[in-house]
Order: C-alpha cells, then sequence, then structure tokens
C-alpha cells in the first residue's frame, strides 16, 4: 500500500488577531439614496436595512442586504462633505470596500509596516457603532478600502 503524499496545510488567514476576516460591506456613492434602494428592493429582491446619519448629520447612510452581501449607500446632505467632493469629480458609483477586522489598531499598524499609505492614524466611529480607518487607494490598486471593527455588542448586526 502505498500512503498517498499529504498536501501542505496552507496558512489559516484568520489565525491573526487583527487579521482580515471578511467582507463588511460595499459602499456606492449617490446622490439620492432612496432611488436606488427601491432599484434594488425591487428588481433584485433586497432587503432594505436601516439607516445613519454620520459626520454631524453630513452624511445620510442606508444599507441594503443582497443575501451575504452588504450594501452602504452614501448619500451626502452636505456640499462640503468628501462624499459630496467625490460625486462632484467621479459621479456615482463605487466609494470603498469595507473588510472587517478584529483589531483594527493591530491591523492599521501591519498596513503602515507594509508601506500601506494611511489615511486615518487612527480609529475612527463609523455606523452601527463601529470603529474604521481608511487606507489610500494609491498604495491598494485604485480602491479606497476602509478597515472596520464591530464591537462586541453589535456582533450579528449590519456592520458599518
Amino acid at each position: 500500500m502505498s500512503e498517498k503524499p499529504r498536501q501542505p496545510t496552507p496558512p489559516d488567514p484568520v489565525a491573526g488577531s487583527d487579521a482580515v476576516h471578511g467582507l463588511a460591506h460595499v459602499a456606492i456613492a449617490v446622490r439620492e439614496a432612496d432611488p436606488l434602494v427601491e432599484t434594488l428592493v425591487h428588481g433584485l429582491g433586497a432587503v432594505r436595512g436601516g439607516e445613519e446619519l454620520l459626520d454631524e448629520g453630513g452624511l445620510r447612510v442606508v444599507f441594503v442586504h443582497l443575501g451575504p452581501v452588504t450594501l452602504e449607500l452614501l448619500e451626502p446632505k452636505r456640499a462640503d462633505h468628501t462624499v459630496a467632493k467625490f460625486l462632484e469629480t467621479r459621479g456615482p458609483g463605487l466609494h470603498h470596500v469595507s473588510l472587517e477586522v478584529r483589531d483594527l489598531v493591530a491591523q492599521l499598524a501591519r498596513a503602515k509596516a507594509a508601506g500601506v499609505r494611511v489615511i486615518d492614524e487612527t480609529p475612527r466611529p463609523g455606523a452601527h457603532g463601529t470603529r474604521v480607518a481608511f487606507l489610500n487607494p494609491k498604495s491598494l490598486g485604485g480602491v479606497l478600502v476602509e478597515l472596520c471593527e464591530s464591537s462586541a455588542a453589535n456582533e450579528g448586526e449590519p456592520r458599518g
């Protein structure tokens, strides 16, 4: 009897406490969220989630769930908000991809040590009680990436 050669075990991508362990959401910048929500609900069977005002009322955030994927629709309420400026420059569309991490401070340090340029040196509040930090798109193939850490109290809730 010959034994099958053992396949090497791939490294566990979530072994470290600071590792990315999932997709939190995909954010889309829009001038008005409600028409897109209606299209997603009626056209794709999405479920409308909650909404919040962030940045002292400067940004309306509406969550839409499509199976395991959460979309975060970003509707600026002030002309000076960064999302309003994004819309002026690029128009509606993909704004950022948000990745879940267990330890945001450790993941920021890891990214910086690897040469990734960060926008947020320290975490800031996000939707649903999360803490977030953004990474510069110039370091990540032109895509703005948000690192998102959910609080233990919000486990199972939609992520910001």
